[in-house]
């Protein structure tokens, strides 16, 4: 069965990203002309018929990582510490009433 491999770039928001088929013999050129343009390897490589079926179950699978991904950013960690702190005091607030 065909292996993809998914890279995300690392300045982008939201959805940019790629990904190749393992078995192509452009495979390791191409994968670091994407490292070199600032992508990052994400996930692991997913076996799939084809490439929809691959991206479909990228997007299907990916969701939570993604999401933790972004958080583990400077910006990231900044919003949830931020998002966190609103959070405490909210509910410090409702218990004292």
């Amino acid at each position: 069965m065909p292996k993809y491999q998914f890279f995300k770039l690392e300045q982008a928001k939201g959805d940019n990203y790629r990904w190749l088929a393992m078995a192509e013999d452009s495979f390791l050129v191409q994968k670091e002309q994407l490292l070199s343009r600032g992508f990052e390897v994400i996930g692991d490589v997913i076996y799939a018929e084809t490439e929809q079926e691959a991206v479909r179950l990228f997007n299907s699978g990916m969701t939570y990582p993604l999401q933790e991904y972004n958080l583990s950013s400077p910006m990231g960690g900044l919003v949830y510490a931020v998002k966190a702190l609103a959070e405490s005091a909210r509910d410090r607030l409702s218990k004292k009433t």
